[in-house]
Parts: structure tokens; C-alpha cells; sequence
């Protein structure tokens, strides 16, 4: 990368706590469904509606507040906004039928997916070699959520629940391993500020 570049995202990478924060409330709230995945289906949406919600304020601070290089910006506000909304409506309806669940929660987990996929990409593109693992996290997040969506009925409840909580766990470790690369690229861009 040229030290243009990095002087061009250097207002971006200088939140790469984001990410990382964002990472670590949606592994701890994955790790709470996989450790009780008989909890009921209210209390499930309940935790993954505070997960989901989470996840978008912090994914909309990180779009306004910086000038992002290596994501689409558009589409970080985009998705911050659907996860608030479907954060508040999962937090408001707990209600919701063993059918939407898991279908709502597989369409996010699949977009979310789509969103660290495409962030990977990004930084691949921009010379991070080890930005592979970011690209598997989200290939693996998309492929659990097509399972979620395509099957729910026959997987069965539990089973759903399950891989709906490894889903947030790889989702989870992509957004700490982007946040983590990203630190990366900050202390880099700050050495070559530093050397002129």
C-alpha cells in the first residue's frame, strides 16, 4: 500500500475498536445460546434481539463517524439500520412464530456474512494477505444461514438454535479479526505519518 493510501483511511482505521467491541457483545451473546439451547424461543429472541440491535449502533457510529476506504460506507449504514430495526422488533415481538425466527435470523446472519465477505475482500485488495480469515468467517456465516433458512422445520428448534449461535460465534470472531487487521493497518499508517 502506498502512504497515500493509508493517509486516505486513516480516519476509518482509527476505529477499528468498533469492530472489535461489536465482535466481542455478539460472541458473548452466541456463546449464551449455545450454552442454553432449550432456553425458550422468547428468550432467544429477546437475547438475539439485543445482540442484533448492539451490533447496529455500533456498525452506524462506525459509518458516520469515519471516512471509510475499505468498506462500503452505504452499505454499513444500510445494514446498521435494518440491524436496529429488526433488533427492536425481535426486543418488541417476542412473540414471533418458531417459522419467522429462524428465517429472520438466518436473512441477517446471511447479510451480515455478505458484509464481512465483502470487507475481507476489501482488504485483501489493499494488500492485507491475512485477510483470508476474515473471508472464511464469512463464507461460513452465509453457509450457516442458508442452512438456517432452508431448513428450519427440519432441523428442528434446538438444532436451529444451535447454528444460529455458531453463526453469531463465526460472525463474532470475523468482526474481532477485522477489528484486529484493521489495528494493524492503524499502527502501520501511523508509522509512515510518523516517518515524514
Amino acid at each position: 500500500m502506498t502512504n497515500e493510501i493509508y493517509e486516505k483511511t486513516e480516519y476509518l482505521i482509527n476505529r477499528w475498536w468498533l469492530s472489535l467491541l461489536s465482535g466481542i457483545v455478539v460472541i458473548a451473546i452466541g456463546f449464551i445460546i449455545l450454552v442454553n439451547p432449550t432456553t425458550s424461543y422468547y428468550t432467544f429472541a429477546l437475547l438475539l434481539g439485543i445482540a442484533i440491535l448492539l451490533s447496529g449502533i455500533m456498525t452506524l457510529v462506525q459509518s458516520l463517524t469515519s471516512h471509510n476506504y475499505f468498506v462500503r460506507r452505504v452499505w454499513l449504514f444500510i445494514a446498521s439500520i435494518i440491524d436496529i430495526v429488526i433488533g427492536i422488533m425481535l426486543m418488541m415481538n417476542t412473540l414471533l412464530s418458531e417459522a419467522i425466527l429462524p428465517l429472520l435470523a438466518g436473512f441477517w446472519l446471511m447479510y451480515r456474512g455478505c458484509a464481512i465477505l465483502a470487507q475481507g475482500i476489501d482488504l485483501r485488495g489493499y494488500g492485507k494477505a491475512d485477510a483470508g480469515w476474515i473471508i472464511f468467517y464469512g463464507i461460513l456465516v452465509i453457509v450457516l444461514s442458508i442452512a438456517i433458512i432452508w431448513m428450519p422445520t427440519m432441523l428442528g428448534a434446538e438444532t436451529v438454535v444451535i447454528f444460529i449461535a455458531v453463526g453469531a460465534l463465526s460472525y463474532g470472531v470475523s468482526l474481532m479479526t477485522l477489528g484486529f487487521r484493521l489495528w494493524e493497518v492503524h499502527r502501520h499508517a501511523r508509522a509512515l505519518g510518523s516517518d515524514e
